[in-house]
């Protein structure tokens, strides 16, 4: 039996410059750069298990099974790694979402972004955030930039390979942001 973990958080961020779109929906190559502010309130914890006795992914958010239209999501996502870098083995995922899910405040970011930092950790990979960003943003554009703390530019760059996030300022300034959840519900 052969077993992989690895543990990842990574934060939410607000877009201060939105992509405006895909040029690329199968690559998630944006139309335009993109610039945002990570938030410390928000994040998700994510663990991964890749295990040579797995006959199939799994997926747990707060603690609950998921759907399988959520699992074939991330089996998607698993491949992209799974392909590349020649693993065979299946995972299961366990997520936590310390943000409100899908109700506007970047969780889809975050989870993609520690998902991403985790397989890294468990696969044992080295790639440094940037190059990871790559990865990330197949799973949600903006998780690119949840890779990271402070101000953060997704470069639309010209080609999958150099379209990627990397710090800007660490924004260690006397600043805030006021997010009010009125609604906790899924976006419908």
């Amino acid at each position: 039996m052969t077993i992989a973990i690895g543990r990842a958080r990574a934060h939410t961020n607000i877009a201060l410059i939105k992509y405006w779109g895909k040029r690329d929906k199968t690559l998630f190559l944006p139309m335009n750069s993109s610039l945002s502010l990570t938030l410390d309130a928000f994040y998700t914890d994510t663990k991964v298990t890749f295990d040579s006795d797995f006959t199939e992914d799994s997926f747990f958010l707060n603690g609950l099974d998921q759907p399988i239209e959520e699992v074939e999501k991330i089996t998607s996502f698993l491949d992209l790694f799974r392909e590349d870098f020649q693993v065979g083995m299946k995972a299961k995922v366990e997520s936590f979402n310390f943000v409100p899910t899908a109700a506007g405040l970047a969780s889809s970011a975050s989870a993609y972004a520690a998902l991403s930092m985790a397989i890294n950790q468990a696969l044992g990979l080295d790639m440094d955030r940037s190059r990871l960003s790559t990865y990330a943003r197949r799973g949600s554009g903006s998780s690119t930039r949840s890779l990271f703390g402070g101000f953060v530019e997704w470069d639309k760059g010209h080609s999958s390979e150099t379209s990627m996030a990397y710090p800007v300022d660490d924004a260690d300034w006397d600043i805030g942001m006021l997010v009010v959840v009125v609604n906790s519900q899924k976006k419908k």
